[in-house]
């Protein structure tokens, strides 16, 4: 408490006159002795002491009237801790949520819109000179400037201009940049204020354990800002989310049939009809179907698709509905359609007789349509070429590469070798009498440094000897490449019969090494790791029909086609992302630099500069916190698309409740604002104190009609 008239407080000593007067009166009294005063000593004994009390009543009560009148006279002001701050700038920071769950709209507008308007009411009531920094917590948290600002105007322009529907928020990653900007502002007073809609998601993944150390960081900070949580919108149950795309990473040829899976959920406790299910591709509607979905359920809607020219294409499926939330109604996925693949076979062991050669069985199997004479053409085109043939050329032009029973390399080429899958190539490395294993040891594995994912073990087996032989493990294949595999109407792997196989042992701590297929002897027959940019396939036993039946078995066509195909599409860097990651395209046969021109969700165009990595230009778009698509124009005027999606996790439409929200808080040590009002007007409090002579007024003329009161009383009561 503060006064606005300090020197009146001196008035108060008037409080000191009824005391004054009070002893000099005592002083005045003579004992007068009168015949008839022993009648009166028994009643003077009997009623001296409330005489008394009623003296001391009144005296307190006269000595309180000039002194509540002093207190009144000087102002006084209700103000915090530090005092009154009058128009003294504040270092503000603002966390705006606009992550996709705050479009959901209702009759008043989006919940994004409100906290737009909230932030800017709060900004526009800043004293001049107040540094002001805004941080964005949808996706990956961005700030509004790259530094605090002074002018409010500059803020409040740029707030009108941003919208909301980006990925969903990183609450925790959010205040820590809070923090960071916190820590370098200058001002006496701090504030963070959380704009949101505070959905449990967002919250409830951050442990207790790291909400308290998060208001240790606050408080840990040299001036400890106040931290105030504004909640933004109404709790909503109804929605419908299409929560993913579900489809083969293989490669897929044009005229091939891509089976699409989309996943779509009711949020909402109601049972929803008529639901209309959207497929587009390239932004043409497809096909279109009609479902129902129950109270809190999940369904799968199945997609036929079909590509009729290569390059990159964009498939979507949209659901239809009228409900709160449209943010969340339809998922995109990019899918890159090639119209060839060319695989480089080396043949460790060549040989002029039909099927005699290593690689023979894997050719007729990669490419059966050329081989069977028809006229549709096969995805795969294959080359098959001996190791003295292995040169750089033959690298650039091909997506995979076959090592089929090679024994070794030259220093050259597997140094060449090396560089081709640092880039993003793919390799397959196939078993075989041929092998030089200490080659492969020294110089291929290179003590788990190398390319190949496991040193080559003992040779196991024996050919002709039916008790020693093996079969792959039937199991559910998790991996991409045979997870085709999983329906048993595609075929049993586990059919072919496998007589002689190298031991791969994969250590228990390489976490890099995945293991794709295993034998039932306990034996891995497929392993894989990533190499760079690209990946490694190692594979147990031969390719042709000398330590297996595979080649002679139905199977074997679709799994080395899937395998294949696989390895060939993993593109790297990914064009299906998260919201907030890179959108990175690798451009092989540029060598400056060029522009790249980026068209973003919004329709908005960027341009990009490349970089050189390795052999290639790489061109890296960072700004990808709004889901939907992004599409890359190359120099060759090829388009590439890049689809950011985020969690689905904020389709949920449950906000915390009061008591969820004061508990929050409470961890926080945050004060819970309803509305920017509340917040002004504790702003002005702290700024201007409130003043409360009218109340010390009032209390003044309370006294003052109490001591009439009680004189005519006393003194009646003594007549």
């Amino acid at each position: 408490m503060t006064f606005m008239n300090q020197a009146l407080l001196w008035g108060a000593a008037a409080s000191l006159i009824p005391l004054v007067i009070h002893i000099l009166n005592r002083n005045r009294f003579r004992t007068v002795e009168w015949g008839a005063m022993h009648l009166l000593e028994s009643v003077i004994r009997v009623n001296h002491k409330r005489f008394r009390l009623d003296q001391l009543i009144l005296l307190l009560v006269r000595c309180s009237i000039p002194l509540l009148l002093a207190f009144c006279l000087a102002r006084p002001v209700l103000t915090g801790t530090q005092g009154l701050e009058g128009e003294s700038p504040v270092s503000i920071v603002i966390l705006l949520d606009n992550s996709y769950s705050m479009e959901t709209n209702s009759e008043t507008g989006t919940r994004f819109e409100k906290a737009v308007e909230a932030a800017t009411r709060l900004i526009g009531e800043t004293s001049r000179g107040s540094e002001i920094a805004v941080i964005l917590t949808g996706g990956i948290p961005t700030r509004l400037f790259d530094e605090p600002v002074f002018d409010s105007d500059v803020v409040i322009q740029k707030l009108s201009r941003i919208e909301g529907g980006m990925g969903a928020s990183d609450m925790q990653a959010a205040v820590d940049e809070a923090l960071v900007v916190l820590a370098g502002m200058s001002h006496a007073r701090r504030e963070c204020i959380i704009l949101s809609d505070f959905q449990n998601h967002d919250w409830e993944v951050i442990h207790k354990d790291t909400l308290q150390a998060i208001r240790r960081q606050f408080e840990s900070l040299e001036i400890v800002p106040e931290l105030s949580l504004m909640q933004l919108g109404k709790p909503v149950q109804e929605n419908i989310s299409v929560d993913s795309l579900s489809f083969p990473r293989r490669a897929l040829g044009v005229g091939q049939r891509l089976d699409l899976r989309a996943n779509l959920r009711n949020h909402g406790p109601s049972n929803v009809e008529n639901v209309r299910v959207i497929f587009r591709i390239d932004g043409v509607e497809d096909s279109v179907t009609q479902l129902q979905l129950a109270p809190s359920a999940e369904t799968q809607v199945l997609f036929p698709g079909e590509f009729k020219t290569p390059g990159s294409h964009v498939v979507e499926v949209e659901a239809v509905t009228d409900d709160p939330l449209q943010a969340d109604n339809r998922f995109a996925a990019a899918v890159t359609v090639w119209e060839n693949i060319k695989v480089l076979l080396v043949d460790g062991a060549p040989s002029s007789q039909p099927l005699q050669g290593e690689t023979d069985y894997l050719s007729v199997a990669l490419t059966p349509l050329t081989f069977g004479r028809v006229q549709l053409l096969d995805l795969v085109e294959t080359e098959t070429i001996q190791v003295k043939e292995l040169d750089e050329e033959r690298l650039k032009k091909s997506r995979v590469v076959v090592l089929a029973n090679v024994s070794k390399l030259s220093d050259g080429q597997l140094k060449l070798l090396e560089t081709y899958v640092k880039d993003g190539g793919a390799v397959l490395v196939c078993g075989g009498d041929q092998l030089d294993l200490n080659w492969y040891r020294e110089k291929m594995f290179l003590d788990g440094q190398g390319l190949l994912p496991v040193s080559f073990g003992p040779l196991l087996g024996e050919v002709g000897e039916k008790s020693s032989s093996t079969a792959v493990l039937s199991q559910r294949f998790d991996h991409v490449a045979l997870e085709f595999f999983n329906d048993p109407s595609n075929g049993d792997l586990s059919s072919a019969t496998i007589r002689r196989w190298y031991q791969l042992a994969v250590p228990s701590e390489a976490s890099e090494i995945v293991t794709l297929a295993m034998l039932d002897s306990g034996d891995p027959l497929l392993v894989e790791k990533n190499y760079g940019e690209g990946v490694v396939v190692q594979m147990a036993t031969a390719c042709d029909a000398d330590w297996s039946d595979f080649p002679l078995r139905p199977v074997y066509v679709p799994m080395m086609q899937q395998l294949i195909t696989t390895m060939a599409s993993r593109i790297s860097p990914p064009r299906n992302i998260q919201t907030g990651d890179s959108a990175v395209a690798l451009i092989p046969d540029l060598s400056d630099q060029v522009t790249v021109s980026v068209v973003t969700p919004d329709g908005l165009q960027r341009s990009v500069k490349t970089v050189t990595e390795g052999t290639a230009q790489l061109a890296r778009y960072e700004e990808t916190q709004r889901p939907g698509l992004y599409t890359m124009s190359l120099p060759s005027t090829e388009a590439i698309h890049f689809v950011a999606e985020t969690s689905r996790a904020e389709s949920s439409l449950d906000l915390f409740d009061e008591k969820e929200l004061a508990a929050l808080a409470d961890e926080l040590s945050a004060t819970v604002l309803e509305s920017p009002e509340q917040y002004l007007k504790l702003d002005r409090l702290r700024r201007h104190g409130r003043e409360v002579w009218k109340i010390a007024l009032a209390a003044l003329l309370g006294l003052l009609f109490l001591e009439l009161i009680l004189q005519q009383r006393f003194a009646r009561v003594r007549a």
